[in-house]
């Protein structure tokens, strides 16, 4: 009797000890394990690199300039002059020739992500795939600045909108093909987005035409959009439409100064397209 209670004292106890041994493990692994999971999910200076947050703080500087140039394009709407065309053509060889020099010689290609905004990181995403650089080579911005600003000559039937979209396929290095003008101006979005720029030009309200312009440049990148024109052109158009918004920086500065030169070249073309944006 005496051992049978023995016995059976000793089985509980034994058992207790085995689930204070498990739990005292389990804490022990939790104590090894949780700073590294902490490290995982901290973001902070030291998981970015030095040279990749200096670029971000400089890129965001020239965005802010961009933004002025924008104002400063938007207030001389009203204008007749040359005033406003003239000094986008200063001020955005200063802002391309700064930036080239961020992302060609301060920043690792590979940390070019880090620079990016939030707000164009899908677009950056897009063309990545593409094995399109985000950022122009110091070539392709001068280029760019070399090359003078189109001109416009509306055809026989053209509305505003026609000139508008045909204004942005020249910006974007892509013809005026029929088949695809007459798809583009027939979808909906894209429709709605030229009108609203053409009607804002129009009436002379010129900031309201610069988000305008903004909406239908970010239309024109919709997948559907991209479809279509690879459709029609072929697969080297698309890449030659990214290399377009690249070498204006969108990626790293959002549709500033891609917007400002539309607004650029609708005041250089006045003249001619007078009969339709007025």
């Amino acid at each position: 009797m005496a051992a049978s209670r023995g016995h059976g004292g000793q089985g509980p106890r034994k058992a207790a000890r085995r689930d204070l041994l498990r739990r005292a493990g389990a804490l022990a692994a939790a104590a090894v394990f949780a700073p590294r999971l902490a490290a995982a999910q901290t973001f902070n200076a030291t998981t970015i690199s030095q040279a990749a947050q200096e670029a971000r703080r400089d890129a965001g500087r020239l965005a802010l300039r961009a933004d002025n140039l924008l104002r400063l394009t938007v207030a001389d709407g009203p204008e007749r002059g040359a005033s406003a065309v003239r000094r986008f053509r200063i001020e955005q060889a200063s802002l391309a020739r700064d930036l080239a020099a961020i992302f060609n010689s301060r920043v690792s290609e590979d940390d070019w992500l880090l620079v990016v905004p939030t707000r164009e990181l899908n677009l950056a995403l897009t063309m990545q795939p593409l094995v399109i650089r985000l950022a122009p080579t110091s070539g392709d911005v001068e280029a760019a600045i070399r090359q003078p600003l189109p001109q416009i000559e509306p055809l026989a039937g053209d509305t505003a909108e026609d000139v508008l979209l045909t204004i942005v396929l020249g910006a974007l290095g892509l013809p005026r093909h029929v088949a695809l003008f007459e798809q583009l101006r027939n979808d909906r979005d894209l429709a709605a987005a030229t009108e609203g720029a053409a009607g804002a030009l129009k009436s002379e309200r010129y900031g309201l035409a610069a988000f305008e312009l903004e909406r239908l440049m970010r239309v024109m990148v919709l997948p559907s959009t991209v479809a279509a024109i690879a459709g029609d052109l072929g697969k080297n158009a698309v890449r030659t439409l990214y290399k377009s918004l690249a070498v204006r920086f969108v990626p790293f500065v959002g549709w500033t100064l891609f917007d400002t030169w539309l607004l650029a070249t609708i005041y250089y073309n006045r003249d001619t397209t007078a009969p339709v944006l007025r």
